[in-house]
């Protein structure tokens, strides 16, 4: 006999509760999540202090009418009791709905889960000590360095259990862990600070990377600023830059908002060079966002989000599909699109070989601004301020200070004249460098 308590065992029972109350269809996603945080702070701590572990449950429930009226609600699926409280929830929220003739639960897709490297084998035999030590190094990494302090670092470590279960017998669950790494160091003294952070399914990842002291020799090359060259010049724009934007825009690319004029994007709409390229693919091995299915239990397709410098795909969810007589996506979220991981077609030439052809260039090499103040989807505006280098082939280049370029994605994009082949993954997405024409200083 199965555990009552895992997931799957606790979205059948809901699916099953649902039916006896003769709901016409009912699906239900379950998530266990485990975290467990080690935290410092120059301010409060003097060395990292491992914070108590947190579980929560959590349950999303769809449920159906016969005259197509869908009601969904969330919430604490903590006990069987909670779990019936946000079924009626669900019900209440039907009841005021109105029919949709695609509505009803996903259909059953082969499921892809073996080999997708979701779970860290080394979880279990994890203690705070290994946790502590990770955090402790980084700092030290850090302190070793003159001119620069830290001013904080956490790791946080996430261990998830999922299930989907519906009425029309679809049966699905999957396992992951998630390490991350975040530091904050400063230049001694005041003025600039970065941040930044490192992720992986694997714990030996997350704790080996050297991010303290790659932080640190970031901020000491945003000293003594320089003065920037005068007119239009080439912008390189590092990758980890490149990334940024890529995870920024991806709600664009939600169906319903294109539909609705949220979206500055539309089906088939050229909105870059041609050697522009980016494929969501939820399956890839070891990926951060790889799942083997999402919240409606739709295994993941590959997306072509932008073919050769134009709009190549776009999320759609199991209704809209249906509407459309297609495949719903499986990227489908608690709050909208759910990203799988982002793949960016590299160049064939190094950033030494593309040099000399650019002549004087500027290097976008971070960006200073948060959240999301710094881009407007309906619009498709962007504000692009951040620490700039000038450069030119055969010397080094020189730090000329934070700067800030106003534009938008499609004059972005389309400005790209070539993509070196200096392939890396931030997050979830693996991108090269951007050589792009056009873009001006503020």
């Amino acid at each position: 006999m199965g555990d009552p308590n895992n997931c799957l065992s606790m979205a059948s029972a809901a699916v099953q509760h649902g039916t006896e109350l003769g709901l016409t269809a009912i699906e239900v996603h379950v998530e266990r999540t485990l975290r467990r945080a080690v935290t410092w702070d120059s301010k409060v701590v003097v060395s990292a202090v491992s914070m108590p572990p947190k579980q929560s449950v959590q349950a999303e429930v769809r449920v159906y009418s016969s005259l197509g009226q869908v009601g969904m609600a969330a919430g604490s699926a903590s006990s069987a009791s909670a779990m019936h409280r946000v079924i009626a929830k669900a019900i209440e929220a039907a009841k005021s709905a109105s029919p949709n003739p695609h509505a009803g639960p996903a259909d059953g897709y082969e499921q892809a889960g073996v080999g997708l490297g979701l779970m860290d084998r080394r979880s279990e035999v994890l203690d705070d000590e290994a946790r502590e030590e990770a955090v402790n190094e980084n700092i030290e990494d850090v302190r070793s360095i003159n001119g620069v302090d830290p001013v904080s670092f956490q790791y946080t470590e996430v261990i998830t259990e999922r299930a989907y279960c519906s009425s029309t017998g679809v049966r699905r669950e999957e396992k992951g862990s998630n390490y991350r790494m975040d530091g904050t160091v400063e230049l001694s003294g005041g003025g600039h600070r970065v941040s930044q952070s490192v992720q992986s399914r694997l714990f030996a990842d997350a704790a080996s990377l050297p991010l303290g002291s790659d932080l640190a020799r970031q901020v000491l090359r945003y000293r003594d600023p320089q003065p920037r060259p005068e007119g239009v010049r080439p912008v390189v724009i590092e990758p980890a830059v490149a990334a940024r934007i890529m995870l920024a825009v991806i709600p664009a690319f939600s169906r319903s908002l294109v539909d609705a004029g949220s979206s500055f994007l539309a089906d088939g709409r050229r909105i870059g060079s041609d050697k522009l390229h980016m494929i969501d693919d939820g399956l890839t091995p070891g990926g951060l966002n790889t799942r083997s299915f999402d919240r409606r239990g739709v295994p993941s397709i590959d997306l072509p989000l932008i073919r050769e410098g134009a709009v190549g795909a776009l999320y759609q969810s199991v209704e809209m599909a249906r509407s459309l007589d297609g495949r719903p996506c499986g990227h489908q979220g608690a709050k909208g699109v759910w990203s799988g991981n982002l793949i960016l077609r590299p160049g064939t030439r190094s950033r030494n070989m593309i040099y000399p052809d650019i002549g004087r260039y500027l290097v976008l090499d971070s960006l200073v601004d948060d959240g999301k103040s710094w881009f407007n989807l309906r619009k498709g505006k962007v504000r692009l301020k951040g620490h700039f280098f000038s450069g030119i082939a055969g010397s080094a280049p020189v730090y000329v200070g934070v700067h800030t370029i106003e534009t938008t994605f499609v004059e972005l994009w389309s400005g790209i004249r070539e993509i070196a082949n200096d392939q890396r993954r931030f997050d979830c997405v693996d991108v090269s460098s951007w050589v792009v024409e056009g873009l001006s200083l503020v």
